[in-house]
């Protein structure tokens, strides 16, 4: 079996011996260019990716088995991937507990005003937040990082709504003080989150996001928080570069005040990386036994 990783890992040796057990191994660092990446997994059974280069030359494959040491590449259709042959695996968990330490972060800072009382550089003037015991949450998603973001929340005395497909999104979020976006990358979760849900949701309410922004609308989410109706929101810049703030929806973010922007950090710990190793090899492991495990089935 021949097994191609290209790009940055965080893979230890005895994990590297686990994958040289299996077959051949051949490492690239991450390339430069869409050909270089195409070129330099030829031949490959496994392809093993950073996530460079990888979810737009998802259509180029055929025949190979691929995995990737976090949670979300994006949408693509797994049904047509298989009849190719192709089957994408992602690392089920690897960074949720680090997602929602960002979430709880973030729900904590919008209704407490945190980040305004932190090293303050001169007089504040008396204000009381809120706290999150009665509050109304709703966790559009109910998988596995959501229903963490919910249990969680319960932890704290909020009062959590999920919404799963065949609910009335509309209807639950024109009752939540603050909506968490848990979706996943697909075709009915497409701009789902558009401008009229932002409209409809309650006066007042938070918007928290961590996912990828082909689920919601910016602009949309922007235009209720510059007109009054929505008090506040946090985004992380999922899917932009890792801690890059020159990006076009960073600044967009940036340049609103009433968003608690971050530049794609939430699941950026020593943890989720070492968990995301770990689990792409055991991967890999599943396969070559015949049993693929963590493979991704979207529409």
């Amino acid at each position: 079996m021949n097994i191609t990783l290209i790009g940055s890992f965080a893979l230890n040796d005895q994990q590297k011996q686990r994958l040289q057990a299996l077959g051949t191994v051949t490492e690239f660092p991450t390339p430069d260019s869409t050909s270089t990446w195409v070129a330099q997994v030829q031949g490959a059974d496994v392809i093993c990716s950073d996530g460079s280069f990888l979810y737009e030359n998802l259509d180029k494959l055929s025949n190979v088995f691929v995995t990737y040491p976090f949670i979300e590449l994006g949408a693509f259709d797994s049904k047509k991937l298989k009849e190719r042959g192709v089957l994408v695996a992602n690392t089920q968990s690897s960074n949720r507990d680090s997602i929602v330490e960002w979430t709880m972060f973030m729900v904590l800072s919008l209704f407490r005003k945190l980040p305004s009382f932190v090293r303050p550089t001169g007089e504040l003037a008396f204000q009381r937040t809120q706290s999150l015991r009665g509050k109304k949450v709703l966790v559009v998603g109910k998988g596995n990082i959501g229903s963490e973001v919910g249990r969680l929340c319960e932890a704290f005395g909020m009062m959590v709504d999920y919404f799963v497909r065949g609910g009335d999104l509309h209807a639950q979020a024109a009752q939540a003080d603050v909506v968490i976006n848990a979706l996943n990358s697909n075709s009915s979760s497409k701009n789902l989150l558009d401008a009229a849900f932002f409209a409809n949701m309650k006066r007042g309410a938070y918007f928290v996001s961590f996912v990828r922004h082909y689920t919601y609308d910016i602009d949309g989410l922007s235009k209720a928080l510059d007109d009054g109706h929505l008090a506040g929101a946090a985004i992380d810049c999922d899917p932009e570069k890792l801690f890059d703030t020159t990006n076009a929806f960073f600044q967009k973010c940036l340049r609103n005040d009433k968003i608690l922007v971050t530049p794609h950090v939430a699941a950026v710990t020593e943890q989720a990386v070492q968990n995301g190793a770990e689990i792409l090899v055991q991967n890999v492991e599943a396969f070559a036994a015949g049993r693929p495990q963590n493979v991704i089935t979207k529409e």
